[in-house]
């Protein structure tokens, strides 16, 4: 760890909140900055959570900077002048638990799109965050949170390549370890998890889908042993496992995000996975160091099949494939689904009209929400 390291955290909604919670508990992570909109509410949180890690004992440095990435040539400048190490954004136009709100019927209608279908707004100050970024010529880590699995094979497209995502895949890892370290009465730390996976397979393996998974590739070792077998690590994945939904699913993302910057800390090599390195779409095993991240495939599976898997995953989040220009093809439920529920059924979605979708997506979707008598926290107008 190097005590002189400025981290910099970007959104301080549900998530970034949670994230700056258990950054300020790391020790040797060196100075937080937070960037936020709203100055007022980033200053008072700013100060919560510094008061609450020194009453754990952490002296931690955390200061506030205001910071609109619609605002590019000021938060450019802003970015530039604190030269940070790593960047972790939490930033998006919408956060992704708002369709949990809606009564049940109409909740299952919004669910039935898939979780691609709100890519616009999940993608808009993603891709501001990282032509800010290029802009300034900025050499560190960058991790965002916005839909990775998916944002990240878009940025490339556009040279904006992030280092990568977290979260996702790495969600799903400690369900496994724990279950399958029980079934052989061995400590879950011990176990070796390997698993390449896109974001959909999570509907599945946390108990909200039936019938036939997204493809995935899983293998769990001991002392160098597969036990994968041994320790029904397959029928483990998909087991019962109820975890609240909504905005206290933060807890579990941040976790992932504050492990992933502790590891670009380190001079260890550490085994972790991550969604979108190297702008590859859905999620993979990575080592990860100072040194940065790296992929970390096991003998026998090869880049092209592990893509592969994830690509054929896509469909499963309302995605038919994403071209090479970056523009992502909707599949027809998913457009049929939009058009039915929000009058939104574009079968195409180009990354240059980002913001234009986002704006209307979002407009859309208050609209929606007046019919029902559904408030949106932080969407108000």
């Amino acid at each position: 760890m190097n005590a002189e390291t400025t981290v910099m955290l970007i959104g301080l909604g549900g998530l970034g909140g949670a994230t700056l919670e258990w950054l300020a508990l790391q020790e040797g992570i060196g100075k937080i900055v937070v960037g936020s909109r709203d100055a007022e509410r980033g200053e008072r949180r700013c100060n919560l959570v510094r008061l609450g890690a020194m009453v754990q004992g952490h002296q931690t440095e955390i200061q506030f900077v205001p910071l609109d990435l619609d605002q590019k040539d000021r938060a450019a400048e802003t970015i530039f002048n604190l030269s940070p190490q790593i960047i972790l954004s939490t930033a998006s136009r919408m956060t992704w638990w708002y369709p949990r709100l809606f009564p049940a019927k109409e909740q299952a209608q919004l669910e039935l799109a898939g979780f691609g279908a709100w890519i616009p707004v999940h993608l808009d100050l993603a891709m501001k965050l990282m032509q800010i970024l290029k802009f300034v010529g900025f050499k560190g880590h960058t991790l965002i949170a916005s839909y990775p699995d998916v944002v990240c094979p878009v940025l490339k497209t556009r040279g904006l390549t992030p280092s990568a995502g977290f979260g996702n895949v790495d969600e799903v890892i400690p369900k496994i370890r724990w279950l399958s370290g029980r079934k052989l009465d061995i400590h879950p730390d011990e176990l070796k998890v390997t698993l390449v996976a896109h974001h959909a397979l999570e509907k599945w393996v946390f108990g909200e889908r039936q019938g036939d998974p997204p493809p995935y590739y899983l293998s769990v070792e001991y002392e160098g042993r597969d036990v994968t077998q041994e320790c029904e690590a397959k029928e483990w994945l998909f087991s019962p496992y109820p975890l609240v939904d909504g905005p206290e699913w933060h807890y579990l993302s941040a976790s992932s995000a504050v492990r992933m910057v502790r590891g670009l800390l380190s001079d260890e090599k550490s085994l972790m996975h991550a969604p979108g390195p190297r702008g590859l779409p859905g999620g993979y095993p990575v080592s990860v160091s100072q040194e940065g991240i790296e992929l970390a495939l096991p003998p026998g599976l090869t880049l092209e099949a592990a893509v592969e898997i994830n690509r054929a995953s896509h469909p499963f989040d309302g995605i038919q494939s994403i071209e090479s220009d970056g523009t992502v093809v909707f599949c027809q439920e998913s457009v049929e689904a939009m058009n039915q529920t929000l009058g939104y059924g574009y079968e195409r979605f180009s990354p240059w009209e980002t913001e234009e979708r986002a704006q209307e997506l979002i407009d859309r979707f208050r609209h929606f929400a007046a019919r029902y008598g559904v408030t949106l926290p932080g969407l108000e107008r």
